[in-house]
């Protein structure tokens, strides 16, 4: 019968002890198996190493530990994920080549967009389930058909050097594909990496020589983030479970005085995104343990291990801007959305093209909506502010002192003020908490959006495709363009 085991039918099992820490069952199953793929990605990385063992091994064992993962924290909740990955795995077998990309990108949306829907209806409180998963599938299986779209229709004439190195020539075999979709390292949080990049992990070509010969190892990284990990994850243990953002909404904070209630508003929202920062950092450190996610040299010679990066905290508690914030945030996801949409779509249609694929990737909750509309105001509100006030700055370190701290306050402000419907997910309590600030911050995006350039005129940079005599610059001036956005 159908019904919250749909989504989520986890192993009871180490339950009495979750109850003995005061944790739920699906969180404590899902920490217990983050911990257990770190321990497994070591042994992964010491015991099957690419030449060493058969190749076939180097496949197989990544998605049978998935898989057990994925059925102990959700149970027979992975049917949804078996069948939309097999379906879409089946259109890349069948369809012609010039619309494989179309009709699997179709299948896969919509049948997540199906159980964003059911799941929307029949449960009325958030648990961690089967969706979280499938929409990291979706980002692969669908990157997967566009790239071998690319690889089988494109000329590489037409190109970029960016979809040359991901276009697939020819259908991986099944074993391949569950292996590149259901890998331990992955499965549960992402990050959603593109199937080149995993196959050649697996077949040990990723990693580069340092100078002296020598492959780097990822061991101090992945202990490195894993502590940052840790780090998060006693926060959230700690504090999460005792102030809830919803609790903002309720009357015994509204009682407040007005600069307490913004604390816990701020405060809450902050120990949610420690939620996310756990979870990702800590997947980082399991990709990087295992051998995945090399990326190259820095300038002095230092391997890097960034390819399986998807947030960035330090940047996002510090940055001057909502867009500087997004770049950190959820990277791969982002790079998903640039890939599928921001690039594929018409010019004219490219941004809402990419927000409104965001939202429906998310699920159907109002709360989403409200939260990607108000983004996607703040980013072009943010972006015309830089543009009509930033320059001006630029001449006086004092003044750029001051709009640098007056940009992180308004960032921060923007931040909390357009998440709250995200995290809470429904119109109540999010448009109650909205309007006890009157709506403020989407005023004022507004009125920098269509008032401050008649005001403060941008800083124009000369047309130098016109057959005028070229604008004669200040150089000081000149600088400024070198450093404008």
């Amino acid at each position: 019968m159908p019904g919250i085991h749909t989504f989520y039918d986890g192993s009871r099992v180490l339950e009495p002890i979750a109850n003995k820490l005061g944790i739920e069952c699906d969180r404590f199953n899902f920490v217990l198996s983050m911990f257990t793929s770190l321990g497994i990605a070591y042994i992964y990385r010491k015991t099957c190493v690419p030449g060493k063992v058969n190749r076939q091994v180097r496949f197989v064992i990544p998605p049978v530990v998935g898989i057990a993962l994925l059925f102990f924290c959700f149970g027979r909740a992975i049917k949804h994920l078996l069948a939309n990955a097999l379906g879409s795995y089946a259109l890349m077998y069948f369809a012609p080549p010039s619309q494989v990309h179309k009709l699997v990108f179709i299948f896969s949306m919509g049948y997540l967009f199906f159980i964003h829907c059911y799941r929307w209806a029949i449960l009325d409180s958030y648990s961690l389930d089967i969706t979280g998963p499938i929409m990291v599938a979706v980002e692969k299986v669908t990157m997967m058909a566009f790239n071998l779209k690319d690889g089988k229709e494109k000329d590489d004439s037409k190109l970029t050097a960016e979809q040359k190195k991901e276009a697939i020539k020819d259908i991986p075999s099944l074993l391949e594909f569950m292996s590149f979709m259901f890998n331990f390292q992955t499965v549960l949080t992402g990050p959603a990496n593109s199937y080149s990049d995993y196959l050649n992990f697996l077949e040990g070509t990723h990693v580069q020589k340092d100078k002296n010969g020598k492959l780097p190892s990822p061991s101090k990284t992945a202990f490195r983030k894993l502590g940052q990990a840790i780090v998060f994850l006693v926060i959230v243990a700690t504090l999460g479970s005792k102030y809830k953002v919803e609790d903002v909404g309720t009357e015994e904070y509204y009682k407040l005085p007005m600069y307490q209630w913004f604390f816990w508003w701020f405060f809450t929202i902050t120990l949610v995104r420690c939620t996310y920062y756990f979870a990702w950092v800590f997947a980082d450190a399991v990709c990087n343990m295992s051998g995945f996610g090399f990326s190259g040299y820095d300038k002095n010679g230092n391997a890097e291990w960034k390819l399986c990066t998807n947030v960035l905290p330090y940047q996002v508690e510090s940055a001057q801007s909502l867009k500087e914030i997004l770049d950190g945030w959820n990277i791969q996801t982002m790079y998903w959305l640039r890939k599928i949409a921001y690039e594929r779509a018409p010019k004219k249609y490219s941004t809402i093209a990419t927000y409104s694929l965001s939202a429906v990737w998310h699920g159907v909750s109002i709360g989403y909506y409200m939260a990607f509309f108000t983004c996607g105001l703040f980013t072009v509100a943010g972006a015309t502010w830089r543009r009509c006030m930033r320059w001006r700055a630029l001449y006086n370190p004092n003044v750029k002192l001051v709009y640098d701290i007056f940009s992180f306050i308004m960032a921060k402000i923007a931040l909390h003020y357009a998440t709250f419907s995200f995290v809470t997910m429904n119109l109540h309590p999010a448009v109650d908490v909205l309007a006890r600030v009157y709506f403020i911050p989407h005023f004022v995006a507004f009125a920098i959006l269509f008032g401050l350039p008649k005001f403060f005129k941008p800083l124009k940079k000369p047309d130098t495709t016109s057959k005028k005599s070229p604008e004669i610059i200040n150089p000081e001036k000149q600088k400024l363009l070198e450093k404008q956005e």
